[in-house]
């Protein structure tokens, strides 16, 4: 029950390693929200500033456009920054909110104490909506500004306007944590649903590696992101075919399995896919020669070990702007070069 209650209040119904899977897209969208939302309500708040000086029923409000104006402005500036830096996005998110809701209230106590509350409870409502966070710590900032406005109503406020206003927030603002963790839920839910699915679209689901789907997608994204070299190993297994007509494909389907897990051992899963029936490739950014090179001879001794064989070609390119597709095609030139030495020395069928 407890992991349950858990499981809601912090992932959204969802869990840990779930909620932590779409964690950078849920920054991103949120990143991006807050940006617009905040740009929008320097606009809108600027022009009740511009007309607090020519219509009298905004003057009043006057120092509140100017905190909105400026608070909006640092909020864009913090928006921007957290692009650079993600802690950012959760206060560019609060920000986004609190200009709002503290508008609200310093209109319903500050400039018109004498009437019932409106706008503070139309943000209370619609504002949290539009950003996606861990309900338990949406819930807690809304319950912070409520309590914030029951405070400031009881100083600005009195009689029958105090009383409705209190029970109006108390109302609103249960209904608001309510309905956000409803929506956060299900909004949560949707992006781990997606994102499982984009997993299993990029997942060769025999050996767990990425498939060739992931692997022709990410293949242009290695050129910028390495710094100062970049090496491909590519592995094609000797035998599939023998021992699938001996032994079944059962047999065969172990033995893929367990090279992949070798391969993923040395090169991780990251950077591993497996492109064909038989045919692995693993990248290795920013890393020694010698040290790939050390992998690869690990690598043949575990394959061995486990009495398998596979024909391993390597490249290496310490240089940028190095073209992707030549350094495959080298390595695996050099690999069939290793699979035509090993069948000169083994007969196919015996295996």
């Amino acid at each position: 029950m407890w992991e349950k209650i858990k499981n809601y209040a912090f992932y959204g119904d969802t869990d840990r390693e779930s909620y932590y899977g779409i964690k950078e897209r849920l920054e991103s969208s949120n990143r991006i929200t807050a940006l617009v939302f905040s740009s929008v309500a320097s606009v809108l708040i600027g022009v009740m500033l511009l007309l607090s000086f020519y219509l009298d029923g905004f003057a009043s409000s006057r120092p509140i456009y100017i905190y909105g104006v400026l608070f909006s402005i640092l909020q864009i500036l913090v928006a921007l920054l957290s692009k650079k830096f993600s802690l950012l996005t959760y206060i560019s998110v609060y920000m986004a909110i609190s200009v709002f809701l503290i508008y609200g209230i310093c209109i319903a106590t500050l400039t018109r104490p004498d009437q019932q509350t409106v706008t503070f409870m139309v943000m209370l409502i619609f504002v949290p909506l539009i950003f996606v966070d861990r309900p338990i710590r949406m819930a807690g900032g809304l319950l912070l500004y409520i309590i914030i406005f029951i405070v400031a109503a009881s100083v600005t406020k009195k009689g029958s306007v105090l009383s409705v206003d209190i029970t109006d927030a108390i109302i609103f603002g249960l209904l608001a944590i309510v309905s956000e963790s409803i929506v956060y839920r299900s909004k949560i839910r949707g992006y781990v649903l997606e994102n499982k699915l984009h997993i299993m679209s990029e997942t060769d689901q025999l050996t767990g590696l990425n498939n060739r789907n992931c692997y022709e997608w990410k293949l242009e994204t290695y050129p910028p992101i390495y710094k100062k070299s970049i090496g491909c190993v590519y592995i094609d297994v000797n035998g599939l075919h023998e021992l699938n007509n001996t032994k079944g494909h059962k047999a065969g389907d172990l033995m893929l399995q367990q090279i992949a897990e070798v391969v993923k051992m040395q090169f991780g899963k990251k950077d591993t896919y497996r492109v064909g029936g038989d045919e692995y490739v693993a990248f290795a950014l920013d890393t020694e020669k010698e040290l790939i090179e050390e992998k690869i001879n690990i690598m043949k001794e575990q394959i061995a070990e486990q009495g398998y064989h596979a024909a391993i070609g390597f490249d290496y390119i310490d240089k940028k702007d190095v073209d992707i597709n030549n350094l495959i095609v080298s390595a695996e030139s050099k690999m069939y070069k290793d699979k035509s030495d090993y069948y000169k020395a083994h007969d196919r069928r015996a295996r």
